[in-house]
């Protein structure tokens, strides 16, 4: 037996259309490229699901949006399930809709995304927390979702987006347990296989109009968000997935902004709730930092948080001593700063930045292994603790900070002299 062909996302998407057309199951809207294909037998197809068991025993069923599974919605709410949807391309979060409040006739209507807001209600994400974790039994039982492409290794390829499998990941993040995951098709969407990416959602069963295809899969599930795959502008446009860092910032952080050779490393302390909710660096409201870089002359304009990354171009890095989030300096340990010096000493030893910029007295006591109550002034440090690099200490930059902002400024602008 040959080995089975495995194709990459775009080629199995490319099939899956052409089998579409050849076998003339292709339905509105059209064109089917570039979406979620409707198909011929689409209502089969869910009244096939129904004879799972898995569909039987769940008391909420979450559906994607797209037209082929509009049979499923429709069919859930007319099983007396609760009906769970995205809201379209993540801009909102989910929506629920209950049977009880969908008339008899009427379960199609209700389960369409033109008028499920007339019937359903939009749960945030602090609401979809707090129902997952009050319910004994996973109040969603069964994820369907849709596909362009599937193997009957579990593999899926879907519009190319990532919706599916940013929304179950979500789900888990909220506390949701593992559960199965159904897509409803026709034959000519099936392929040998599919290259797949970590961050990407298999499915245990495939439904067509004629066979139920139990997939055994051996592919993981993603079990979190891959924020460092988001583009700059996701957060912006799917503010959903800001919504779920305000929620779980404690648990997020920031990313260093690092180069070999930079002028100035400057060094905080630790992320804010804001910097580790938003993702950058020196993002809580009335942070002073980006605002003394420009008028002490290391950018040319005041940068945004979010544009952080462009600092590199005029030579300047960002990184933490403890990359924990946390309200504040008085949440961390003594101990906690000491290990991310031992750290921050090897970064340094490996980027060589000219100068590091140590924002708090306590950052450089840590860095240069002191005591906590070692005498420390502003500006150029006595000695390097990393030979060849400058250590120079100034005030963190935080709104809350007691050292008055001129002072401030006079030492950035002291330090963008050197």
């Amino acid at each position: 037996m040959g080995q089975r062909q495995v194709l990459s996302k775009a080629q199995a998407r490319a099939a899956a259309y052409a089998g579409l057309h050849a076998a003339r199951a292709a339905r509105f809207p059209f064109p089917i490229e570039g979406r979620i294909p409707n198909f011929v037998g689409a209502e089969a197809a869910a009244r096939r699901l129904r004879q799972l068991p898995e569909y039987q025993a769940a008391r909420g069923v979450k559906v994607n949006p797209d037209a082929p599974q509009l049979p499923v919605r429709a069919m859930v709410l007319r099983d007396g399930k609760t009906l769970y949807m995205p809201s379209p391309r993540l801009r909102g979060a989910f929506i629920r809709i209950r049977p009880e409040r969908v008339p008899p006739g009427e379960e199609r209507l209700a389960a369409s995304l033109s008028h499920c807001l007339e019937y359903g209600e939009e749960l945030s994400l602090k609401t979809l927390a707090e129902i997952v974790s009050a319910s004994q039994e996973p109040p969603i039982g069964l994820i369907v979702v849709g596909s362009v492409a599937v193997a009957r290794t579990g593999a899926r390829a879907g519009k190319g987006e990532g919706y599916a499998d940013m929304e179950y990941s979500l789900l888990q993040e909220l506390g949701l347990p593992h559960v199965p995951v159904v897509t409803t098709v026709h034959p000519a969407q099936i392929v040998p296989d599919i290259a797949v990416d970590a961050h990407d959602l298999p499915v245990d069963y495939i439904i067509t109009p004629t066979e139920t295809i139990a997939t055994h899969t051996q592919l993981p599930k993603p079990n979190r968000i891959a924020w460092e795959l988001l583009e700059p502008g996701d957060l912006q446009a799917m503010p959903v997935l800001q919504e779920l860092r305000e929620l779980k910032w404690q648990e997020l952080s920031t990313r260093d902004v690092l180069a070999p050779g930079l002028d100035v490393l400057f060094v905080g302390i630790n992320p804010g709730r804001k910097s580790a909710a938003s993702g950058h660096n020196f993002a809580g409201p009335g942070n002073h930092f980006w605002r003394l870089l420009h008028e002490a002359g290391f950018t040319p304009r005041r940068l945004a948080p979010q544009e952080e990354d462009e600092l590199l171009q005029y030579g300047v890095g960002i990184t933490n001593l403890v990359s924990r989030a946390s309200r504040g300096e008085h949440e961390l340990t003594w101990e906690e700063l000491v290990k991310g010096a031992a750290a921050l000493r090897e970064k340094v030893r490996r980027f060589r930045p000219r100068v590091v910029a140590l924002l708090g007295k306590n950052v450089y006591r840590a860095y240069a292994g002191l005591s906590q109550s070692a005498a420390v002034e502003w500006g150029i440090q006595p000695t390097s603790v990393v030979e060849g690099v400058i250590d120079f200490v100034a005030p963190n930059p935080s709104a809350r900070s007691t050292v008055p902002y001129e002072t401030r400024l006079n030492l950035f602008r002291w330090l963008r002299s050197l």
